[in-house]
């Protein structure tokens, strides 16, 4: 037993994860050990509506809900945990740390450091406290994790270009030696894939996820034409957004994130498009990155795994769980 309130020395510590993208808002909460993995439990991931427009403002009123609707989630989850005597201080939450992709964030190419959108930044402290109540936050760009993922689960050191394909923006950074040398990103993302189709394929957004999905293996129907130019449009935007990036790195391969099931199919894309023989040296390779890449690293995790909740543990894991 411990005097005066102090943890011994092998005590964990359990974070609540927010994460806040521009399609869907992820949370979780992780469980960390000193010389153990993390665990991830309680994960949800609440997507937002696929909006007609890029409207920031409604944008931002879907993530307030999403971003709600996931702490609630957690914070009846460790409610309930503590409830048994055995796993009770895995339900007491120490902190929190919230991560941010674009728009909310715009990182800096050194420290690990970001500027935040003022209004969700606001937003997501009072959220927290309103569900979670009064608790240490830390806030972060999710480069920074995913970058610091990429290298854990890569670890040559090869130059990368690890591209984060959201809903409505994707980002991407170049990676060297274990260092973010440049940053970009581009106004596409899996929502424009999903707008595409239903407009042009005249499908629903849950028939083209399965499309998708099939992708792969067939390239037959009327439904494939749209998909065929919506994969040279973002594959050739992606080009533009690259060049300026590559000029001076001779970049060995391309890291691809992106929403289940089209991190495959982005891979291709990118893959197919002529340009990028013109960018990258003979033998680059183009990947995506799954989920599976992390399984080994955490141990434990939802039986359909979450990639950007696994690698924002990690991150957490290798900057908090010394803190005791």
């Amino acid at each position: 037993m411990s005097l005066f309130g102090k943890r011994t020395k092998d005590a964990g510590q359990t974070i609540a994860i927010l994460d806040i993208e521009n399609g869907s808002v992820g949370a979780a909460l992780a469980r960390l050990s000193r010389g153990d993995a993390p665990k991830l439990f309680a994960e949800t991931r609440i997507r937002t509506p696929i909006l007609a427009t890029l409207d920031t403002r409604t944008m931002s009123r879907e993530i307030e809900k999403a971003s709600r609707d996931a702490l609630h989630h957690v914070s009846e989850v460790a409610a309930r945990i503590r409830m048994h005597e055995a796993l009770s201080s895995s339900g007491s939450i120490d902190r929190a740390a919230v991560f941010f992709s674009p728009p909310w964030a715009a990182m800096h190419l050194e420290g690990g450091t970001a500027d935040y959108a003022p209004h969700i930044e606001g937003l997501t402290q009072g959220l927290i406290e309103e569900t979670l109540g009064d608790k240490r936050i830390s806030m972060h760009p999710f480069g920074t994790a995913a970058a610091h993922g990429a290298v854990a689960l890569f670890p040559d050191g090869a130059p990368t270009l690890l591209c984060i394909i959201n809903g409505e923006v994707t980002e991407l950074l170049l990676l060297s030696g274990g260092k973010l040398m440049g940053r970009a990103t581009m106004p596409l993302g899996f929502h424009s894939l999903l707008r595409t189709l239903t407009s042009h394929a005249g499908i629903s957004a849950a028939e083209a996820r399965s499309l998708i999905s099939l992708a792969s293996h067939d390239s037959d129907g009327p439904a494939y034409e749209p998909l065929a130019a919506a994969q040279a449009h973002f594959a050739s935007e992606f080009a533009s957004a690259a060049e300026p990036l590559v000029a001076h790195t001779p970049v060995q391969s391309v890291l691809v994130m992106a929403p289940y099931p089209a991190e495959e199919w982005f891979a291709r894309a990118l893959s197919q498009e002529p340009r990028l023989a013109e960018l990258f040296p003979e033998g680059s390779t183009v990947r995506a990155m799954r989920a599976q890449h992390a399984m080994p690293f955490i141990a434990a995790h939802a039986p359909k795994p979450d990639l950007p909740l696994m690698l924002e543990a990690l991150f957490v894991d290798a900057k908090f769980s010394g803190i005791y």
